[in-house]
């Protein structure tokens, strides 16, 4: 005898990569928002999310798009700090973090 189908499916619905969604990632990941932290607000589980960003190019790039502008909106802060407000903060830490790791900031006097 076969079975009748239900009138109330039973798990979550399918989600579906929207032009809303990618819009949502995108601006997630802006917000500094981990992976985690953003599978969690588009409403699927980590390994969901991990699973669309491997089969749908679309996605990742609103991924990497996403943190890339989160990244340079923090860089641009930073610099205006630096510059504009002379903050001698993040003067240092500018430069620390901008300078090649084997070259120090400052050199050394040479004593001959």
């Amino acid at each position: 005898m076969a079975k009748k189908k239900s009138k109330n499916p039973v798990g979550r619905p399918k989600f579906e990569v929207t032009p809303e969604v990618l819009e949502n990632t995108k601006r997630f990941m802006a917000q500094g928002l981990t992976k985690e932290q953003c599978a969690a607000s588009l409403g699927i589980s980590r390994s969901k999310f991990f699973e669309i960003q491997e089969q749908n190019v679309d996605f990742l790039d609103a991924i990497k798009s996403g943190e890339a502008e989160g990244i340079q909106q923090v860089t641009n802060a930073l610099y205006e700090k630096a510059t504009v407000d002379r903050d001698n903060t993040a003067m240092i830490f500018f430069l620390k973090n901008r300078s090649e790791p084997h070259v120090p900031i400052v050199q050394p006097a040479r004593l001959t």
